[in-house]
């Protein structure tokens, strides 16, 4: 009886153990599963998110060669009307967050100010910016080690207790200011804390997780709402051809792009050939005055009509004097900045910038060319000539925010891109997956 027992119990005992170790495997196995299953859902949603990124490459590529020279807001309406689109199990949306709300689309590298074009004057201006920030910018940008009186070089960020060594050229990113003394991530990040342009939960939520904010419903990105590294000049002309080179071109081929008649043609190319020249002065002096200081009899320089709006804003548009420059800092788009960004502009007063965008308001094209903003009141051409280096009406770099979905389990990939269209085929500047 005893025996019958115990091989009772044994049985029981061993079958117990078999199911323990059954239930481990099956656990094992679930997890697994679920783990294959969410890999594929995350793949699903990379996948989705390069697909909206691929997307707006092939939208500013063909518009770079297609443009439509009377729309300067062409390339973002089309990314806009293409930002939510659904795949086989997955989805994508591009959009971006400002002070104003939540938008579909792509938002415009160049409606910021590039850092690296910033002297120190206007670094002081910028809004909660430290004492030392501006020198001590200037002193990461510049190439040499000589200290400006507020700043600091090489021997100061070695001897930190995370030694860095300074940039000595341009920022490559907008991060980057972190690096600098006095510049923090709360006061370069504000509310976007991961930097990818949208209001994400946890940056609208107050307190209730990092990083702070005031739960408004709007984006305070801080400086980096601001500010860029990523815009970039040069690029193709508002036609889709290259630039018009006027340290070359022949005179024919300046009629032939700007439809001026030969007498001013002739005095273009004179000019654009002579030692010194500048584009701004086409806008600040009478091409007569040009034609003389290139070196044309003064009888034949009276007989040279003034170049109209239309003409003058064509050889913005059309032309440079020597190449193009291509990969250097851009310039602000005045078609799609905010008031608050054309304020730290120089020669660009509080009042100015809301008669400019008042201005921009009554044209639902926006600015076709720079040479519109003699239309603004108060602004004459000597003062537009001064800003004529750093606004433009156009843009060559454009920010992705692409969220990717997978339709089953609702994961979400999400892909920030810089698309640099100065050339074709586009590159990208920046990559960052999260």
């Amino acid at each position: 009886m005893k025996r019958r027992a115990f091989s009772t119990l044994m049985v029981l005992w061993v079958v117990a153990i078999a199911g323990v170790i059954l239930a481990g495997i099956q656990a094992h196995a679930f997890g697994q599963a679920s783990a294959g299953r969410e890999a594929l859902a995350r793949v699903r949603a990379v996948w989705a998110a390069r697909s909206g990124l691929e997307l707006a490459i092939a939208r500013t590529e063909f518009d770079s060669l297609n443009p439509d020279t009377s729309n300067a807001f062409r390339v973002f309406d089309d990314l806009s009307a293409s930002a939510n689109r659904r795949l086989d199990d997955s989805a994508f949306r591009l959009a971006y967050s400002d002070a104003y709300g939540d938008h579909l689309g792509a938002r415009d590298s160049n409606a910021k100010i590039n850092i690296n074009l910033m002297t120190a004057a206007q670094l002081a201006t910028l809004p909660n910016m430290p004492e030392d920030g501006p020198d001590s910018i200037l002193d990461w940008r510049d190439g040499d080690d000589d200290t400006k009186p507020m700043g600091a070089e090489r021997g100061y960020y070695q001897s930190r207790r995370y030694p860095v060594t300074p940039r000595n050229g341009d920022l490559k990113t907008i991060s980057e200011l972190e690096l600098i003394v006095g510049m923090t991530p709360e006061l370069v990040r504000g509310e976007d804390w991961n930097l990818n342009g949208r209001l994400d939960p946890n940056e609208d939520d107050g307190d209730s997780s990092w990083p702070p904010d005031n739960a408004d419903g709007r984006l305070d990105a801080g400086l980096s709402g601001i500010l860029t590294t990523s815009s970039i000049d040069g690029g193709l002309a508002a036609s889709g051809q290259e630039r018009l080179d006027l340290t070359s071109a022949t005179a024919a081929q300046v009629a032939q792009r700007l439809g001026v008649d030969t007498v001013q043609a002739d005095a273009i190319a004179a000019y654009g050939a002579s030692s010194g020249a500048s584009m701004a002065e086409f806008i600040r002096r009478d091409l007569r005055q040009l034609a003389q200081q290139a070196g044309t009899n003064a009888a034949i320089a009276a007989t040279i009509r003034a170049l109209d709006r239309t003409q003058l804003g064509s050889l913005y548009n059309e032309c440079s004097i020597g190449p193009a420059a291509a990969g250097k800092p851009g310039r602000l788009n005045i078609n799609t900045c905010d008031a608050e960004t054309l304020e730290y502009l120089p020669e660009m007063s509080a009042g100015l910038a809301d008669a400019v965008i008042y201005e921009r308001s009554t044209r639902p094209e926006g600015f076709q060319s720079i040479v519109d903003l003699l239309d603004v009141p108060s602004m004459t051409r000597q003062r537009l000539a001064g800003l004529a280096s750093i606004i433009d009406v156009r843009s060559n770099a454009i920010t992705v925010s692409s969220r990717g979905r997978d339709a089953k389990t609702g994961i979400e990939v999400e892909i920030t891109a810089v698309i640099d269209r100065s050339t074709i085929p586009a590159t990208l500047t920046e990559y960052r997956v999260q």
